[in-house]
């Protein structure tokens, strides 16, 4: 009884975990995608999660925060690896 009690718990924690990491309903603008391609030449934009989009809109929406100082660059490529 513990086992498949362990075994419905894991089968739905999996499936709350892929819910949560689905690709972004709706693409970055291509002004975004522009801007961070010529950042990261090699940067993957075509599965984004909803979390790794969000980080990235809010990065754009602020315009201190894209400021060479603040090295948005590095910023992009550290959401562009979270999971």
């Amino acid at each position: 009884m513990k086992s498949f009690v362990l075994a419905t718990a894991l089968v739905a924690v999996s499936a709350f975990s892929a819910m949560a990491q689905q690709s972004a309903p709706v693409a970055l603008s291509s002004s975004i995608q522009s801007q961070i391609l010529n950042w990261v030449p090699d940067a993957d934009l075509s599965n984004l999660t909803n979390s790794q989009y969000a980080r990235i809109v809010t990065l754009f929406s602020k315009s201190e925060n894209l400021r060479a100082g603040e090295d948005p660059a590095g910023q992009v490529k550290v959401i562009l690896n979270a999971q």
